[in-house]
């Protein structure tokens, strides 16, 4: 039996600092849920754990700038606001200002060309009532001039929907003049100091519209982004193995007694496992081999197209391989229109780095640097064409074969910490409907 022991304290003074609300005060009462937590993340630095999830998260961040600083990378601050959907499928914030301080739209604010249309119509009868009326001369000379100007609009607005073959809200008196997004990826905008500088990466915010509840996803993580010139698919799954491996070194390292404490209070195993990363071989399929692999378990074809869901490459890296896995040559389908067709014109030539119980953290691919094919690709998912008008610029004045990737920050601190929801390692996380400080 383990012998207890008494320590007596001698105070020489005590500093009366403040009070505390013990009744109102959350952190009161002992071991709260990660979930009650959540709805106080101003008080949550003052927790044991999450005090120690952030001192994590800060050594990552520093690993991060110096493993791509030894490698030579240039970091590169790319634009949080931007007119291009980086994936081009995705949900989007869109920024603008035609907003009043009580969340009503200016008068100045948006109209359709529908809605004006209509307008004109209805300006249209009153001029004509006005004049079969005989009203006075100056109720009649407004309703023409209003009458005129409702049409100038709608001409305007109709001229500017033909220019981008799409229906859009048309905003008058907005900070930009042109829609604009909060960014959901600066892989693109990489690209053009990648083909110009060589290799560079950037670390920072991007957003997602997306109201699906997740414990891996919320509407604002941090990204690593890479992208590298002269190189192929293969180098960017080179790369990728080894920064990983890079980030759980230097945690383990660096970070023993934040990581003895989250093996006892939360995953018994993360200091051995986060140790085993960094000596093991990470294995690589295809996207047809991983779909063998997961088709009987899980009662599904081995048809060509069908989508590896989350579960599929859980059990792949955890049940399989019990090892972080890449599965790369996905359908293109599957992947965002920039990247690279392979030769056999229905893969693409992408890759997903899969970590057991956390998922895909790390998603990358060769972009493609032949132009006829990039268009292509955007007439066939009926992109805006407008968009992506200075993306394909770099193709037209020249370019190399170039391939990168992005790493999920959040989603590694949540591996290297073995905590299970995203928002417990975010220190202000934003949510669907959530965002109270």
């Amino acid at each position: 039996m383990q012998e207890l022991h008494s320590i007596e304290l001698k105070a020489e003074r005590i500093l009366h600092i403040g009070t505390v609300g013990q009744d109102q005060y959350p952190l009161s009462k002992k071991r709260l849920p990660f979930e009650t937590l959540r709805e106080c993340s101003h008080f949550r630095p003052r927790t044991t754990t999450v005090a120690s999830v952030t001192r994590i998260r800060s050594a990552l961040t520093f690993a991060t700038h110096t493993f791509f600083h030894d490698k030579g990378f240039l970091d590169v601050h790319v634009p949080i606001i931007t007119t291009t959907d980086g994936e081009g499928v995705s949900e989007k914030f869109q920024v603008t200002t035609v907003f009043g301080k009580d969340g009503k739209q200016k008068d100045s604010g948006g109209v359709t060309l529908e809605v004006l249309k209509d307008a004109v119509i209805q300006k249209t009868n009153l001029v004509e009532e006005l004049k079969r009326s005989e009203s006075n001369r100056e109720a009649l000379d407004s309703a023409i001039m209003d009458l005129r100007k409702t049409n100038q609009l709608a001409s305007q607005l109709e001229a500017k929907e033909k220019r981008t073959n799409q229906l859009r809200t048309f905003f008058y008196g907005d900070f930009f003049s042109q829609q604009t997004y909060l960014s959901v990826s600066g892989l693109l905008h990489l690209e053009s100091y990648a083909c110009a500088l060589g290799n560079v990466f950037s670390f920072g915010p991007r957003f997602r519209a997306d109201r699906k509840e997740s414990a891996e996803r919320v509407a604002e993580m941090w990204m690593v982004e890479v992208q590298m010139a002269f190189s192929q698919l293969e180098d960017a799954m080179n790369c990728a193995d080894e920064y990983f491996k890079f980030l759980c070194k230097w945690v383990v390292e660096n970070c023993s007694e934040d990581l003895n404490f989250m093996s006892t209070r939360v995953d018994k195993s993360r200091s051995s496992r986060l140790a085993s990363m960094v000596s093991s071989s990470i294995e690589k399929i295809t996207y047809m081999e991983a779909l063998e692999k997961v088709a009987d378990i899980f009662g599904i074809k081995q048809e060509w197209g069908i989508a590896l869901t989350p579960e599929h490459l859980s059990y792949l890296a955890e049940a399989v391989y019990n090892n972080p896995v890449i599965i790369y040559n996905y359908p293109k389908e599957h992947k965002p229109f920039y990247v690279r067709l392979n030769d056999d014109g229905k893969t693409a030539a992408a890759f997903d780095l899969v970590v057991p119980k956390t998922g895909t953290i790390i998603s990358g691919s060769q972009s493609e640097e032949r132009i006829e094919m990039l268009d292509a690709r955007i007439e066939e998912l009926h992109l805006p064409r407008e968009q992506y008008d200075w993306y394909l610029d770099l193709r037209k004045h020249g370019t190399v074969e170039h391939s990168g990737f992005s790493l999920g920050f959040d989603l590694m601190v949540l591996f290297t910490t073995g905590l299970s929801d995203v928002r417990d390692v975010i220190p202000f996380p934003r949510s669907y409907l959530k965002a109270n400080n």
